[in-house]
């Protein structure tokens, strides 16, 4: 009764999921923030886990974009002697997008709920589903903008004015997604996919309905020991998106340094390529307190061609809120 129970919770949050509508931010290491992406990775494993990232874009360009995120997620109705087998998880995710020092500023705040369940008595396979809803407010700060001759008093001199955007609009959306996880003593496979509906700003000035898309996301992660705890660590996923689609993937290496008794320490050095834009390397770091990513876009030549150098840098940065280790392979991706 208990597997039936959860079982139809799970094809509960599928259907909902279905009609469901949310957006995301483009990462160079989404791979450390799953949580953002999928709200079906909350919740689950040996900690309660506090994520961050800092993404930097064209650089010495006046502040020109910037998109910064924490999220938390924990498990519900976890105890000592479930720790690691609970069966629902929740989350909650901030994302702040700038442009031009804050001068347009989007904020996003994400509430994530996950049911999951087991596949296997060791309780090492699962399936998970998830569902999110998300508030989306978008502000201009007329101070930062600069336009010369054109704005007077607040007023363009072309008859339009800044009054015709609403100081805060506020708009509000939800996602829904599915993952797959298997761990044994020595690898880590994690298989996701969520469904977004992309809505677009009612605040315009157009008769005409507005074209709303859909936007997938699909990913794959993957990470075995290889030779004397070193590993080798696969990522790839796929972005369908209402201005384009792109591939994204790589690998790393995880070599060990200065392990102890109840945690392993991993250096990550690794190089990943998102198709028709960069090649990104990374390095990160592991230990049983936190993690660690560093990431910089080498953009191809016909971004580079341009007048302004994209430089994008990103660092990303989670902790365990606990300190209870897990006797199975421990991932970059836990």
């Amino acid at each position: 009764m208990h597997y039936i129970k959860n079982y139809i919770i799970i094809v509960l949050f599928g259907c909902i999921s279905i009609k469901l509508n949310a957006q995301t931010h483009i990462s160079s290491q989404s791979f450390n923030g799953i949580n953002f992406y999928n709200p079906a990775f909350v919740g689950f494993g040996n900690n309660n886990k506090l994520k961050s990232f800092y993404r930097t874009q064209f650089e010495g360009v006046g502040n020109a974009y910037r998109t910064i995120g924490v999220g938390m997620d924990m498990g519900l109705f976890k105890n000592n002697r479930n720790f690691n087998d609970n069966i629902f998880g929740m989350g909650l995710n901030v994302v702040s997008e700038q442009v031009l020092g804050g001068a347009l500023q989007t904020n996003y705040i994400t509430l994530s709920l996950a049911n999951r369940i087991f596949l296997n008595d060791n309780k090492t396979n699962y399936l998970s589903l998830g569902i999110s809803g998300t508030m989306i407010t978008r502000s201009i700060n007329a101070e930062k903008l600069t336009f010369g001759d054109q704005y007077n008093s607040g007023r363009l001199f072309n008859g339009s004015s800044l009054e015709n955007i609403k100081s805060i609009p506020v708009k509000v959306s939800n996602n829904g997604g599915m993952m797959y996880t298997s761990i044994s003593e020595n690898s880590y496979l994690q298989m996701g996919a969520s469904l977004f509906y992309i809505n677009s700003s009612t605040d315009n000035q157009v008769i005409e309905n507005i074209n709303q898309t859909y936007q997938y996301i699909g990913m794959l992660s993957y990470e075995k020991v290889l030779w004397n705890d070193n590993t080798l660590l696969l990522y790839a996923d796929y972005q369908k998106r209402s201005e384009n689609e792109f591939y994204y993937g790589g690998m790393a290496v995880g070599l060990p340094f200065n392990s102890r008794q109840g945690g392993l320490n991993r250096l990550y050095l690794g190089c990943f390529y998102r198709a028709n834009d960069a090649i990104i390397p990374y390095f990160g770091l592991m230990n049983s307190k936190f993690k660690l990513g560093l990431s910089y876009d080498i953009y191809q030549k016909k971004m580079a061609l341009s007048n302004l150098n994209p430089q994008t840098l990103e660092f990303t940065f989670s902790t365990n809120l606990n300190r209870k280790y897990t006797e199975v392979f421990r991932s970059l991706f836990e």
